[in-house]
């Protein structure tokens, strides 16, 4: 038998994180985007490797405040850089337009995933449908639909989010995979240096209790 014995991330997933605070604050999330990009940037770069399953469960936390990606079981290894991916692996309602739909798709299906989940942690739930419809009971084909036909997510312009952030996030959710920038180009946007020194070891302690 074999045994592999890997880092233990003790502040569980960013899934378990956004069930116990509803939606972070902006200087979290930089920091968690700042951290995913990074290793985003070594799977695409360095390894040439989609990972093809971004997502809130998929992300881990420790008491240091480190951010790792987790669950490779989808992922995916193109030869090139400019090598395209054409099968259907992981969990649908964080995959890009370009893959719900059956179209070839590359590195930056994973800054799409990556952008969702960003808005997810703003919002406290899952992006689709956007607030505007937020009374709207979509079934499973529906939301692929949605996904498909209907606007990107976006954060809502009201003074709540920072200019860069909402930019960041209409960027990594552009829906043409051929405008949507790589993981190098979205790493150097503004956003990433506005909450520069953010420490996430407080998303790890309990919120205080409602009176």
């Amino acid at each position: 038998a074999i045994t592999i014995v890997m880092e233990y991330m003790d502040g569980g997933s960013l899934a378990d994180v956004l069930k116990a605070h509803k939606g972070l604050p902006e200087r979290y999330i930089a920091e968690l985007a700042r951290q995913c990009l990074s290793g985003l940037l070594h799977l695409h770069k360095d390894l040439h490797v989609v990972h093809r399953d971004i997502k809130p469960s998929n992300l881990l936390l420790n008491s240091h405040g480190e951010v790792k990606i987790s669950d490779f079981g989808v992922s995916g290894q193109l030869t090139s850089s400019i090598s395209n991916c054409l099968s259907w692996v992981g969990t649908v309602t964080y995959m890009s337009p370009e893959r719900i739909k059956g179209d070839s798709y590359s590195f930056d299906s994973d800054i799409w995933s990556l952008g969702l989940t960003l808005v997810e942690c703003a919002l406290g739930r899952f992006p689709y449908p956007p607030p505007s419809d937020a009374g709207v009971q979509l079934g499973f084909w529906e939301l692929l639909e949605y996904i498909v036909m209907e606007s990107a997510p976006h954060l809502p312009r009201d003074g709540q989010w920072s200019s860069e952030f909402c930019d960041f996030i209409a960027k990594c959710c552009i829906k043409d995979a051929r405008s949507r920038p790589s993981a190098h180009e979205i790493a150097n946007h503004s956003f990433l240096k506005l909450h520069r020194g953010t420490s996430l070891t407080d998303l790890l302690k309990p919120p205080p209790l409602a009176r």
